[in-house]
């Protein structure tokens, strides 16, 4: 079909721990970017299998940590000694997600864990002022970077 006459597709916001919607009711579940923040991440996936029709499909991007130690709910066991964000504490382990998945009925789970960069560079010039003293006004190259993710 031709771009915007899909009569059956639908866009859906909602609290993935307490989806609204009766169980069977959708082809796909789709995440991107936001399963991360959810605090039980298990009860985000029993919900999104509870909702998917038989054979449904469904797709999550989320950070994770590459971590081989994880709590009881899969949250990553970051280093104690340092203050994490509270986004980080909520990181999911990446050796957690397949078994969790599993454990709640999804087969053929797939973890694609490419390692893209997280940091695009932006070409700019970077001017220098060799007759200033005031090193604060020299431009750092760093500031180009753009943090994705």
């Amino acid at each position: 079909k031709e771009r915007g006459d899909h009569v059956n597709t639908r866009f859906v916001a909602a609290d993935m721990e307490q989806l609204p919607f009766p169980s069977n009711s959708f082809d796909v579940v789709i995440s991107n970017g936001a399963f991360c923040l959810a605090p039980d991440k298990e009860q985000a996936f029993r919900e999104i299998f509870r909702v998917l029709k038989p054979g449904g499909r469904m797709s999550v991007c989320t950070t994770t940590v590459k971590s081989s130690s994880s709590n009881d709910s899969g949250a990553a066991a970051l280093d104690e000694n340092e203050k994490w964000p509270l986004c980080m504490q909520m990181f999911i382990a990446q050796s957690s997600i397949r078994p969790m998945c599993e454990a709640l009925g999804f087969n053929d789970v797939k973890v694609d864990d490419t390692d893209g960069k997280m940091v695009y560079e932006i070409e700019l010039p970077i001017a220098e002022e060799e007759d200033d003293d005031d090193a604060s006004l020299a431009l750092n190259p760093e500031r180009h970077q753009v943090h994705v993710g």
